[in-house]
């Protein structure tokens, strides 16, 4: 990950900070000893400690003022969500895409062609 592209200076070292964190935590360097699980304690600053609905929050900590600036080219570059399972994933989506004033609209892809003569 490259967190300090584009960053200003006074938060480089926050950011290799945390990052150093989450190295830690991918190579079992936190929490002590451990089959496959462990207790990892995740700072204060990075919790939704109290909430209603923490998926909510989240996205407005990430994505503030989505409504207004989501037609900004980089508004997106510069905001990351990670998830550790694709079920999470599809969720923040769902949310996401129910945010914005639109039709839906479903395109199907296919994995093989038929074999119909016939060419259009």
């Amino acid at each position: 990950m490259r967190l300090t592209v584009r960053c200003r200076s006074s938060n480089v070292e926050v950011i290799k900070q945390f990052a150093n964190w989450l190295l830690d935590i991918g190579e079992r360097n936190l929490g002590g000893p451990n089959d496959g699980q462990s207790i990892v304690d995740i700072p204060d600053d990075l919790l939704i400690l109290i909430s209603s609905d923490p998926i909510d929050d989240l996205l407005q900590f990430v994505y503030p003022d989505i409504l207004d600036r989501f037609i900004e080219l980089t508004y997106f570059q510069d905001q990351a969500l990670l998830a550790p399972l694709n079920e999470v994933v599809q969720e923040i989506i769902d949310r996401i895409l129910a945010l914005f004033p639109s039709n839906k609209v479903e395109y199907l892809s296919s994995d093989s062609l038929d074999n119909a003569e016939t060419v259009f």
